[in-house]
């Protein structure tokens, strides 16, 4: 007995419950649904007086008091990939891979007007090579040997940028060079060639086209010229003649690398009154003839502070010739060299990325080996200025 009265009182307190939340969500949904117009006219229509019975007006629905502005709760990250995005403020993936490639292939881009930056580069080169120390007296050889020849030769150059307008970047070079040779047992150490360069923009960037920068050059002949040396002891640090080169360079940006290639000409100024001692003869003149070379490669950006850049360049010299005092000529064969490098840039600081590069030779007149370091001189105080 005491059971069946329990079992109904709560079946009658559950009845009361979901009666109670039904009608709190009938009261909401048509505090939702109807109008505001038609809501103040119901309340003051007149009751039926035939009506047997009078409902009670629904309960008003209560709407949430306003929050003050300090008191909203920022919205929370929906997950930890949202949380390590990229902030306000950061650099682009596409800006950050551009500084990392111009910092590393300077001639693909230009600097701001009236700025001026400065760079440090320091390049080692090795050369192996065989020589074939042969004597013949009679029809027979009587001498026969097969000399291992290996040169170091290790540059360091300053490079001075200046933007005289927008898109156009002067700069200058000056290099030191050490040598030193094996076979000779000899080594040297002197002032390089200077050399003076521009690059120029002739069109402004514009969608779907891609940017074309050309440049041009002038190299000196300030360092010991191999003409002007005893050749079978000494060691020179300059090409010996003056020369002019022209290019033009491309880039597209191809996320997440960035591809570039260019293309150069080179011309030699023919040098006269040489004089120098070649075996049995003295040469006169000496004419470079026409050089030039491409290249291109594509830089990659794993992260903000590494990036990877590799590069193919090939190099062709054509048309030399040397002129002796008897008025015999003599054309060396044409030269062609290709190396492959790959450079691994590491940021060192917000504004400050330092380039490794390895080079390697594919073909007989390449070195061998080539290593090299670049980084702005603003590592070591030289910060980068903005002229008025």
């Amino acid at each position: 007995m005491m059971r069946a009265q329990w079992m109904n009182k709560t079946l009658l307190a559950v009845s009361i419950q979901i009666f109670m939340v039904g009608g709190v969500y009938a009261a909401d949904v048509k505090a939702q649904d109807v109008p505001e117009d038609s809501a103040s006219a119901t309340a003051f229509t007149q009751p039926d007086p035939n009506a047997t019975a009078v409902q009670p007006e629904d309960p008003p629905a209560i709407e949430p008091a306003p929050v003050a502005p300090d008191q909203v709760t920022p919205a929370q990250p929906n997950s930890a990939a949202e949380a390590l995005q990229k902030q306000e403020g950061d650099a682009t993936q596409e800006s950050n891979l551009q500084e990392v490639f111009t910092s590393n292939e300077r001639q693909y881009s230009l600097i701001k007007r009236g700025e001026i930056s400065t760079y440090y580069d320091i390049d080692y080169t090795y050369y192996r090579d065989s020589q074939l120390n042969l004597a013949i007296q009679d029809g027979s050889v009587a001498q026969l040997r097969v000399d291992e020849d290996a040169t170091h030769t290790l540059t360091n150059t300053f490079t001075l940028q200046y933007g005289l307008r927008d898109n156009l970047t002067l700069s200058t070079s000056l290099p030191f060079v050490a040598k030193s040779d094996n076979l000779k047992d000899t080594t040297t150490a002197g002032l390089g060639d200077i050399s003076f360069g521009a690059r120029w923009e002739p069109f402004p960037l514009k969608a779907g086209r891609l940017p074309l920068i050309l440049f041009g050059n002038v190299s000196t002949k300030t360092g010991d010229s191999p003409y002007e040396i005893n050749p079978n002891k000494d060691l020179s640090t300059g090409k010996g003649y003056y020369s002019a080169g022209i290019g033009a360079s491309t880039r597209k940006y191809i996320d997440p690398v960035v591809l570039f290639a260019s293309v150069s000409a080179n011309y030699g100024f023919k040098e006269s009154g040489i004089n120098q001692i070649r075996g049995n003869r003295i040469i006169d003149e000496f004419d470079p003839g026409i050089s030039g070379g491409f290249a291109f490669g594509f830089a990659y950006s794993f992260n903000y502070d590494v990036s990877l850049t590799m590069s193919y360049q090939q190099s062709f010299n054509t048309e030399s010739e040397f002129t002796y005092n008897t008025g015999e000529t003599y054309k060396p064969a044409d030269q062609t060299s290709a190396t492959f490098s790959i450079a691994l840039g590491v940021r060192v600081s917000p504004d400050t990325i330092v380039n490794g590069t390895l080079g390697i030779g594919l073909t007989e007149d390449a070195p061998d080996i080539s290593l090299g370091l670049s980084f702005p001189l603003d590592i070591v105080g030289f910060a980068k200025k903005i002229r008025n």
